[in-house]
Order: structure tokens, then C-alpha cells, then sequence
């Protein structure tokens, strides 16, 4: 590490290091209430609802790509250099938008918005793994769930607002907030002091990755991007699918289903911010399972009632309680059984396959609403996260009784 552990708690870097969190979730809830006005807006061009949602996913393709790239780069070269970086690609490409007439170019500067997120995504969780060990890092890394979680929320209301008020132009200025960022990152936060192993031209992306297959349990990070490719996919149907239930089947209004998603993000900050808490006392393992056994009973329950009250706490406890663990769980537990040489890129699989399942959970459940209608899916989609809770206690309860007597980096030691 850069500084020794005594030193290393200072406030001024932690609170610096996790408010950046704010950047990224900004990205996309600060825009998606204003997509039904930029489409009024282009009306007149062809496929204009398209082009007026692309602008909301476009940056989540986009990281998909530059998130295995920025593991690539925080590894071979410094974190601090991108970090500061992506923040100003972030503040000034983005915030671009509010000066253009053109559909075609706005999302240009959302490309540039998903390269900058991209970045951040990966980096940040990787300096959290830098500066901090044991119960500290799963304390901020729990800080910084909670920070993004709150963020979205706080986003929602406030694009809301600024798009109804002064339209949705002035939405894209609030991005260039994130330049404010760059004195703290210079005077606030150091550069690890990581092994020069990962500067020499020579360590390659291949190398890398058989470094990760070889000294780490690669089923296990594997096996933990599948999870949070699935989490992810599962949990935005909160956002995409139950608002469409809410309105269509219970006469919920807009307003109402709005302050039902914002106390999902709520519950979700509650559970991120315990993390550090909450993890002493339990494995990596079993703090995921429990998650997607909670969202397994979210779903479940919100599917299967008609009661307003029974449906809300549906959704709190699938997409707040069930998934509000989910992020600084998986990002801790990669940085627990990885070597800090290829921690970057490690920590890049979260990312992608994060915004992977963002990118997939419009389109992979509609063979699901076409069988069954759009509560079966729900239902369906709870008892397959019911299975997969179960598969996870069956891994570790197998990885268990297999486990040598002094086990290194596995399911049973994490």
C-alpha cells in the first residue's frame, strides 16, 4: 500500500473516494425521466422514440467494452492518471449535449459518457482494494454501494425536477459537476504503491489472465460474474418491468410508482451502508446467497398477490433488501482472492457484466412475458433466483467437505 495502515483512514481521502460514486450513477437515472421530452423534441426524424432511448443505453454498451480495457490499463500503467481521466472526459464530453441541436452528435457525448463510466466503475473499487484491508475495505467498499445507491435516487427526483422546470437540456450541465472532483483527486488521493510487475511492457493480457487462472480460483470468479451478470439482468426489472405491473394491474400512478422506486434505492443505500458491518460475521458466499434469496421472495411475493401493501414490500425486499448487498459483496470478494498485480482487470469482469445484465434485462425476459404474461415472467424469474440461492449453498456445502484442512483462496475461506 501507499501509506501505512495507521495513515490510510484519513477522511478527507475516503470521503473524496466514495463520493465519486455519485459520477456514474448520475449517468444514466439523471437522464432516463427526461427520454419521453428529447423524443418530443426529434419527433420529426425517423425513429425517433429509438433514438430518444438510445440515449439513456447507449453508455451501457459502451462500458461493457471499455470496462475490460481500463483493468487492462490500471494494471499495466497508474490509477490515478485514468482516474482523473475519466473524470474529465465525464465532466466536459457529456455536458457537451446541452450545447447541441442534433440527436446524432448528443449521443456521441454518450459514448463518451460510457467510456468515462466505464472507468470510473473499474477504477475506483480497485483504489478502495489499494488503500484499504480487511474490515476497512469492506466498510467503504459498503460506503461506496450505498453512495452509488443514493445517487440514483437522488438523480431520478432531481432530473425529474430540472427537466419539468427548465427542460431537459440543463440536464446534461449538472455532469459537468463531476470537474469538481479533479483538485480533491490531485491533492487527496496518492498513488498506490503496487508492484512494478504490471508496468513491464512484457506482462500481457494473456499473461495476466493466466496469472488470475493460475494463483486464483477461477471457477470462483468466474462462478461470481455469472452471478452478477444474473443479479444485475434480474434486479433492473425492478426499474423496467414492475412499474408497467404497477400501473397496468394495481392503478398505481406515475408519481406513486416513482416514490416506490426511490424507496427501493433507499432500502438499497440502508444495506450497502451495513456491509461493513454486517460482513465480519459471515462469508462472501453467504451474504449472496442470502441476497438472492431475499430477491427470490421479493418476486415471488409481489407476483403472487394483489394487496398493494404485500406488492410494495415485494419490491423493497427484492430490489432493495435482495440486491442492496449484492455489489460491495462481489467487488470485495474479488479483491479478497486476486493478486493486486491484476486486480484492475479482475475487478473490470464485475463492471461488465454489471452493465452486461443492464444492457440484456430489456430484451432476455420477453420469451418469458410471451409465455407466461408479464406477472408469470416475474414469478418465473423469482423461482430462478430461488434456484440459484439453492445451487450456492449446495457449492459451498460440497467446497466444504472437500476443503483441505488449511485452505487457501476458496468458497470456504472468504
Amino acid at each position: 500500500m501507499s501509506e501505512s495502515y495507521s495513515d490510510s483512514f484519513r477522511w478527507s481521502k475516503l470521503v473524496t473516494l466514495v463520493l465519486i460514486g455519485v459520477i456514474p450513477a448520475f449517468s444514466g437515472a439523471l437522464i432516463n425521466p427526461t427520454i419521453p421530452a428529447i423524443q418530443q423534441t426529434f419527433s420529426h426524424l425517423p425513429n425517433s422514440e429509438t433514438l430518444a432511448q438510445l440515449v439513456s443505453t447507449t453508455s451501457a454498451w459502451v462500458v461493457i467494452v471499455v470496462a475490460p480495457l481500463t483493468g487492462y490499463l490500471l494494471d499495466k500503467y497508474a490509477r490515478k492518471p485514468i482516474l482523473v481521466a475519466a473524470v474529465v472526459i465525464y465532466g466536459a464530453g457529456t455536458s457537451a449535449a446541452f450545447f447541441l441541436d442534433s440527436i446524432y452528435l448528443i449521443l456521441a457525448t454518450r459514448i463518451l459518457d460510457g467510456i468515462a463510466v466505464g472507468a470510473l466503475m473499474v477504477t475506483v473499487p480497485t483504489l478502495i482494494a489499494d488503500y484499504y484491508s480487511g474490515g476497512r475495505r469492506e466498510s467503504v467498499m459498503g460506503y461506496y454501494g450505498a453512495v452509488q445507491a443514493g445517487g440514483g435516487a437522488v438523480a431520478a427526483v432531481l432530473g425529474g425536477y430540472i427537466a419539468g422546470s427548465l427542460g431537459w437540456r440543463y440536464i446534461f450541465l449538472v455532469f459537468a459537476g463531476a470537474l469538481l472532483f479533479v483538485p480533491p483527486i490531485l491533492r487527496l488521493l496518492p498513488e498506490p504503491d503496487v508492484s512494478d510487475v504490471q508496468r513491464d511492457d512484457e506482462v500481457s493480457r494473456r499473461e495476466a489472465l493466466a496469472k488470475i487462472m493460475r494463483e486464483s480460483p477461477v471457477k470462483v470468479v468466474a462462478g461470481i460474474y455469472a452471478l452478477v451478470l444474473f443479479g444485475m439482468l434480474t434486479n433492473n426489472l425492478i426499474m423496467i418491468e414492475v412499474p408497467y405491473y404497477l400501473q397496468g394491474s394495481l392503478d398505481v400512478s406515475d408519481s406513486q410508482t416513482g416514490l416506490i422506486i426511490s424507496s427501493v434505492m433507499v432500502t438499497g443505500v440502508v444495506m450497502a451502508s451495513l456491509y461493513g458491518r454486517i460482513k465480519p460475521h459471515f462469508r462472501h458466499v453467504t451474504l449472496v446467497t442470502a441476497g438472492f434469496a431475499l430477491a427470490a421472495t421479493g418476486f415471488i411475493l409481489l407476483s403472487s398477490v394483489q394487496a398493494f401493501p404485500l406488492v410494495f414490500v415485494g419490491i423493497i425486499v427484492a430490489g432493495g433488501m435482495g440486491f442492496g448487498l449484492l455489489l460491495p459483496t462481489v467487488n470485495d470478494w474479488i479483491a479478497s482472492i486476486v493478486q493486486q498485480e491484476v486486480r484492475g482487470r479482475a475487478l473490470s469482469g464485475v463492471t461488465m457484466m454489471m452493465y452486461g445484465g443492464f444492457a440484456l434485462s430489456p430484451f432476455a425476459p420477453m420469451p418469458l412475458v410471451d409465455a407466461f404474461g408479464r406477472v408469470g415472467m416475474l414469478r418465473t424469474v423469482g423461482f430462478l433466483q430461488l434456484v440459484v440461492a439453492g445451487a450456492l449453498v449446495v457449492v459451498w456445502s460440497v467446497s466444504r467437505s472437500t476443503a483441505s484442512p488449511t485452505p487457501d483462496r476458496s468458497l470456504s475461506d472468504d
